[in-house]
């Protein structure tokens, strides 16, 4: 039996009121890992007479930003799971850590070299006063060392996916169509990166993930893409600036993958572009609870 409108509302409601929550708690985490340098910097100030100067704190917080997004999204991790231990859910299903078959499993490794070459092409097209300004943005992401390497090519792509995908982009789906809690949860993914350009591709990049959790039913796929996609731009960063054979080459064998890998898992891959019986079978059993069955290519 359908919900009435009143009930649809309520879900509608309830998910985004849901949504604020992780939101809060992905963004408060990193705001709460950050607050202790601003407060100490500010005092510091204070006792030294000087004059409060905000760009020498914003240097000082990019500096250090990959050490201050490690910790936070280890922060959020923890408390996600303290949260579901205590209310004794399972955690494959509350964070939509499903298990999948391997072609599926692999999908979002086998794409994410054609989508970081199309991302850097249409970023390549940009006005040069866009590229300065997102590169400004940037900055701390490639500062290289081993934290900055750890922060953005492990823990920032799971915890993204388990925020953004896992627990916002099920939690919509429970009261929307697959393809709007899809767009809206990339929206926000994209939101959270603050610059325009950054939003764009952001936006991209959540859609594409969040299709393909869809399909597969798992966030599984899309951590491993965003591993491999976020893997690809650190190690171009550890390239010199003058060292343009050695960019050309990396760029070739990023090209080479994009070219083999879908061949290779064209089976998984196959599978999340085909879209679903529109007839389910006649003694399909009733959905269980907290089982989220939707998909993107339902209007």
């Amino acid at each position: 039996m359908k919900p009435n409108a009143g009930e649809r509302a309520a879900q509608v409601m309830l998910a985004l009121l849901k949504t604020m929550c992780y939101l809060a708690l992905f963004l408060g985490a990193q705001v709460f890992v950050m607050l202790p340098v601003v407060i100490a910097s500010i005092v510091q100030m204070t006792i030294e007479g000087s004059t409060f100067d905000g760009q020498l704190l914003f240097e000082a917080l990019t500096e250090h930003s990959m050490a201050f997004s490690l910790v936070a999204n280890m922060l959020t991790l923890f408390i996600l799971m303290a949260f579901y231990l205590i209310r004794r859910k399972k955690f494959s299903e509350a964070l939509w850590l499903r298990r999948v078959d391997g072609p599926t499993l692999w999908s979002g490794v086998c794409l994410a070299p054609a989508l970081f070459l199309a991302v850097n092409l249409v970023l390549s097209s940009l006005p040069e006063a866009w590229l300065e300004s997102y590169g400004d943005a940037s900055a701390g992401l490639t500062s290289g060392g081993v934290v900055g390497f750890i922060a953005v090519v492990a823990a920032a792509p799971l915890v993204e996916e388990v925020v953004f995908r896992g627990l916002i982009m099920t939690r919509l789906g429970r009261a929307m169509p697959g393809w709007l809690a899809m767009y809206l949860s990339a929206a926000i993914f994209g939101l959270c990166h603050g610059h325009p350009v950054w939003f764009g591709y952001a936006f991209v990049l959540g859609a594409f993930f969040g299709f393909m959790d869809l399909r597969a039913g798992s966030i599984w796929p899309s951590i491993l893409g965003h591993v491999a996609f976020n893997s690809f731009s650190q190690f171009l960063s550890l390239l010199p600036d003058d060292n343009e054979t050695g960019s050309v080459i990396a760029l070739g064998v990023i090209l080479v993958m994009a070219i083999l890998l879908p061949i290779l898992n064209r089976k998984g891959i196959a599978a999340l572009f085909r879209p679903a019986p529109k007839t389910p079978p006649v003694q399909a059993p009733p959905t269980a609870p907290g089982v989220y069955e939707f998909d993107p290519w339902e209007t």
